[in-house]
């Protein structure tokens, strides 16, 4: 019996289908009058729900069609659904210049509102020093690539985990010098403990491991302790000298018009090192992380030579992730 047959039960539906099929010209018909009325259309308030529980496939529109919001709005300061963001919206105001001076705020929403209008850069150089000297040399710049299968074929897995696939590993020495280690697993086998096992030959322990958003890293490394016994302690030694370089960003230490008030490597990247984010998008074959996911998921119905370029483009887009980890702290450094 086959993995799929054990989860699958098979049921005839051509009658169920054959009744659909009749009712496709007439639901057509119906929602092509509905594109057509443009003076009717839909006219839904916008608030949380546009956000919960996930994200509307119609909130670009009514959002930046409907009421013009710009992209970096009272929405990026406040909470949506704040009671303050509230206040502003019923007011008529959704543009940061156009906050009221005596709103009640704070110190750090101020700070945002008082840096979009004057559109300077914010660097808070005590406190920026004060993150980079918990870091202690050597530090590894640590990322994983993973991805996801809806009906796992290996045990262990729960439906949609995250599954690591590959990592990159800058390590940075006091002297500047760089060395890089990586891995990337072989498609159509379990991936996890042999990447597990390389992950405790490439770091020691008592090191201090950087990542970017560390919540994502410390995640996978977390299950992996939990599922390799043998790997366990050196594992969650890792798991807990992990610091984020994400935190001064958001923290709002360091911040740029640009940003947009975002912490994401998304905007900081461009704004910090713009080189860094031209070399992604020279990058062939693999430019971010949901290709990343993509790439490595499909790679096993891949011909030969496809393959082994697939494995190059991955292994060249994970190594400028963290690449580019050792950029921005080098850009912290010098504030």
């Amino acid at each position: 019996m086959s993995h799929f047959s054990r989860l699958c039960k098979s049921n005839h539906v051509t009658d169920e289908v054959d009744q659909l099929q009749e009712q496709i010209p007439q639901r057509l018909s119906e929602w092509e009058a509905y594109l057509l009325d443009t003076q009717n259309e839909p006219d839904i308030d916008i608030g949380s729900h546009c956000k919960k529980p996930y994200e509307c496939d119609a909130k670009a529109y009514c959002w930046k069609v409907q009421r013009n919001i710009p992209d970096y709005s009272i929405f990026n300061i406040f909470n949506l659904g704040s009671k303050k963001q509230v206040a502003l919206y019923e007011q008529g105001i959704v543009n940061i210049n156009d906050i009221p001076e005596d709103f009640e705020m704070t110190d750090k929403q101020s700070q945002a509102v008082v840096n979009h209008k004057a559109q300077t850069i914010h660097i808070d150089k005590e406190a920026i020093a004060s993150f980079v000297n918990t870091l202690t040399y050597p530090i590894y710049h640590l990322d994983f690539e993973t991805f996801q299968q809806a009906i796992p074929e290996w045990k262990g897995i729960s439906p949609f985990q995250q599954i690591p696939f590959q990592y990159s590993l800058h390590i940075e020495h006091e002297d500047g010098r760089l060395e890089h280690c990586e891995f990337l697993a072989v498609d159509g086998a379990d991936p996890r403990e042999l990447l597990a096992q390389k992950l405790c030959e490439d770091i020691p322990r008592d090191v201090t491991v950087l990542a970017y958003n560390m919540s994502f890293e410390k995640g996978v490394i977390k299950k992996l302790a939990l599922e390799y016994e043998a790997l366990s302690s050196h594992l969650l030694d890792i798991h807990d000298n992990i610091k984020d370089l994400m935190t001064p960003f958001q923290q709002k230490h360091y911040v740029t018009p640009s940003m947009n008030g975002s912490y994401s490597i998304k905007y900081v990247l461009p704004a910090l090192v713009p080189e860094m984010a031209e070399a992604y998008q020279e990058l062939d074959g693999v430019q971010n992380g949901s290709e990343a996911m993509s790439a490595f998921a499909h790679m096993s119905k891949l011909a030969n030579v496809e393959k082994e370029k697939m494995r190059k483009a991955l292994l060249a887009y994970c190594k400028l992730d963290t690449l580019a980890m050792v950029r921005v702290l080098e850009k912290l450094r010098r504030v």
